[in-house]
């Protein structure tokens, strides 16, 4: 019963005339539920199974439903019908302190079928056996602050913390342990309601974070009232920078954690999550991760074999208890199997996510699934940026040419469209305060310009070398004059379309094209500029103008496109209405720096 270990596996060997004793019967029994409990407990994992619901009959009686459970130990455990139990006869009810209960499942085992034993008679002359072994359960009740909340795969995943509780509200932050490239990240704030006194309050947290494009973000929820047990749910997406991927950690802080309610204002502590940005796919992640660590430290480790099957709510005074609500499995001990994961993937037939309307995706799902033999395509449509650091030595002499290290863009292989420019970082004269400036192109246009920055502007020429094979870039400088000993910060720019790979080996085949120019263009937020399209091979006819991105700005029928105040890439697909199969892209970049003229 209390064998943990379960291995290494020894079991009968049978031959003619094998004289067989009580140990080797129990020896064929132990092998056969060993191999069982570590196939539960490595495969399946621990919880309810099936039923083992638990509801209220009356103020002091609970009914259990039949049904299984499998704990972590990897033993059955099962409620062979339903009863009806008092709560005062479950152990622990006279040791409870708190009104929160949680009710608890463990396995036992119980022997049965007395009989006399000869063999085993003792001095006394006692020789009472047992015949059989019944296997079934036994029931206990705890305080809820003193339950233990079992460790699970998916807390490897997903962190949780307590930003603010009290007597009357809870508030839980959920953040992802992780996030790969060309993905948004979500975060889930849960704010429910414990206590059943009516109450108004304002909850509200700022999140900051270097490694995050909106780099402070505000959550909030005014004039909340909840009833009790409801739980409200505000949702944040955030978008990890892209150069961020195969470096340090990203540690996300919740500060100015605040609750105001009947005209008090009650602070808590900051929190900070740590988020690894990784390169691959989410699969590939969770894969490596599943599969690590030695078998028998975990096998051997301690934990509580209870399964907390329901939260029980109650009303004391004095001696006496009476229900008043009954929450099934608190800590989400369920075991999932496989019927279940055939019926979601049958629902994905039937049920699609909208895309949120008010969520800034930049990146769209970009696969493809087959079902029921019908290829089904999603969009593929991704950008990335990033900067480095480009040192030209000690000479910086004019005419010599000058390389980069080789640079991933993170778009994968297949052919890419780069555009770099150089940085500068100088002191604004009237606020004190660092200014930038990033000049893509010929820098020589502004070297007499000495508001950009007390620098001299570089005058170089500059080229970049796209290696699609290998999804990375290098870029090229050639001074125009004496630079002397410097380094350039370099910052870059990569497209890459869904359909860029098919316009650029196809463009022969095609009679007509369309081309927008120039097709890269800089613009302050909120700015406007008019989208030039240039007709080769054929007339010019009217054009369609969409904007790719919901929250991109706006862009009228005339081709007048108007940035949006956030900056960012952003994509306008221009096609002709004769022929929908002839269009190209126009790229806005929004920088919230503006080029004086």
């Amino acid at each position: 019963m209390f064998n943990r270990k379960y291995y290494s596996f020894e079991r009968n060997n049978y031959y003619y005339g094998k004289l067989l004793a009580s140990k080797d019967f129990q020896s064929e029994q132990g092998y056969m539920n060993d191999k069982r409990r570590l196939i539960n407990r490595t495969l399946h994992g621990f919880g309810v199974v099936y039923g083992m619901d638990v509801v209220a009959t009356d103020d002091a009686s609970i009914v259990l439903q039949s049904g299984m459970a499998l704990d972590a130990s990897g033993r059955e455990i099962v409620v062979p019908k339903t009863q009806v139990i008092k709560l005062s006869t479950i152990e622990g009810y006279n040791t409870l302190k708190t009104d929160s209960v949680c009710l608890g499942i463990a396995y036992e085992e119980e022997p049965t079928d007395p009989v006399y034993a000869v063999m085993e008679t003792d001095a006394d002359g006692n020789g009472k056996k047992f015949n059989h072994l019944k296997e079934g359960y036994k029931l206990f009740l705890r305080d809820y602050n003193d339950c233990t909340k079992v460790e699970k795969e998916e807390d490897a995943y997903i962190s949780a913390q307590v930003l603010y509780q009290d007597e009357d509200v809870c508030i839980t932050q959920y953040m992802p342990t992780f996030i790969v490239p060309n993905m948004l990240m979500k975060g889930r704030t849960e704010i429910r309601k414990c206590s059943h006194v009516p109450s108004v309050c304002t909850f509200s947290c700022k999140v900051t974070s270097e490694g995050i494009v909106d780099k402070e973000l505000e959550i909030r929820a005014d004039n909340l009232s909840q009833e009790y047990g409801n739980v409200l749910v505000l949702e944040q997406t955030f978008r990890v920078e892209d150069y961020m991927y195969g470096g340090e950690a990203i540690e996300i802080e919740f500060k100015n954690i605040e609750l105001q309610k009947a005209g008090q204002k009650e602070n808590a502590e900051n929190m900070v999550f740590t988020v690894t940005p990784v390169m691959g796919t989410v699969l590939d992640y969770v894969n490596s991760n599943s599969y690590k660590g030695a078998m028998d430290v975990e096998l051997d480790r301690k934990y509580d074999e209870k399964l907390w099957i329901a939260k029980i709510q109650l009303i004391r005074s004095g001696n006496a208890s009476l229900i008043d609500s009954i929450e099934r499995v608190p800590f989400g001990q369920y075991v999932c199997n496989t019927q279940q994961l055939m019926n979601l993937e049958k629902l994905h037939e039937y049920i699609v996510t909208p895309v949120a309307e008010n969520t800034a995706e930049i990146f769209k799902p970009i696969a493809s699934r087959s079902v029921d033999g019908t290829t089904v395509s999603y969009e593929k449509r991704t950008n990335s940026s990033g900067v480095f650091e480009m040192s030209l030595g000690t000479g910086g002499e004019i005419g010599k040419v000058y390389f980069s290290d080789e640079i991933m863009h993170g778009l994968g292989n297949g052919p890419v469209y780069v555009e770099v420019g150089v940085e500068y970082i100088s002191k604004d004269a009237a606020t004190k305060s660092d200014r930038e400036s990033i000049i893509l192109g010929d820098g020589s246009i502004f070297a007499s310009d000495n508001t950009l920055t007390e620098e001299k502007v570089f005058q170089i020429d500059q080229a970049i070398k796209i290696l699609p094979e290998r999804g990375t870039f290098v870029v090229g400088v050639r001074p125009k004059v004496k630079m002397g000993k410097i380094g350039l910060r370099i910052r870059w720019y990569a497209f890459k379309p869904e359909d860029l790979e098919k316009r650029v080996y196809n463009i022969k085949e095609q009679k007509g094209c369309i081309m927008i120019q120039p097709d890269t263009i800089v613009l302050p937020p909120k700015g406007s500029v008019h989208i030039n399209p240039v007709f080769i091979n054929m007339p010019e006819e009217a054009l369609s103008y969409t904007l790719l991105d919901p929250e991109g700005g706006k862009v009228d029928n005339n081709g007048v496109y108007t940035a949006p105040a956030q900056e960012g890439v952003y994509e306008v697909k221009v096609a002709a209405l004769s022929n929908p199969d002839i269009f190209t892209h126009a790229f806005i970049i929004v920088s919230q720096k503006k080029i004086d003229e």
